[in-house]
């Protein structure tokens, strides 16, 4: 069989552009009210999986001045993302582990927290791409 370089160098781009997916637990085997990571740098395109482990959590988009509130109650106008509740103890006796998948769709920070209960007021926050906020800080 025989490529021409140009089919080979469209398999080696498109091969240098793939999306990565980054993996958080939500939550862990003791029940802990935290993201394994709670930071994490992703490029734009990349994917992120969120694995919910044990009890019923969410991952909602807040932003860093108001980091227990969804997105949408700050702004109106803005489209925050929402896993729903996700109910462990349902999908353990079908041994699953439920997920839910988002795409990183900019570069800028993104605010996450769980909306259980008072999870977020007790730290159940995490940051996407935080090191942006720092270098843009330190352009001003």
């Amino acid at each position: 069989m025989h490529f021409s370089n140009g089919v080979i160098a469209a398999a080696l781009a498109a091969m240098a552009t793939a999306q990565k997916v980054h993996v958080v637990s939500v939550s862990s085997a003791n029940k802990s009210l935290a993201f394994y990571p709670d930071n994490l740098k992703a490029d734009v395109g990349d994917m992120i999986q969120f694995q919910f482990l044990a009890g019923n959590h969410s991952v909602v988009q807040s932003n860093f001045d108001n980091p227990c509130v969804p997105i949408q109650a700050i702004n109106s106008s803005a489209t925050g993302m929402f896993s729903g509740y996700m109910d462990v103890a349902a999908s353990e006796s079908t041994g699953m582990i439920p997920t839910y998948t988002m795409e990183v769709k900019a570069a800028t920070p993104l605010w996450l927290y769980c909306s259980q209960g008072k999870h977020c007021q007790a730290g159940m926050v995490m940051v996407v791409n935080e090191k942006y906020v720092v270098l843009l800080l330190t352009l001003l």
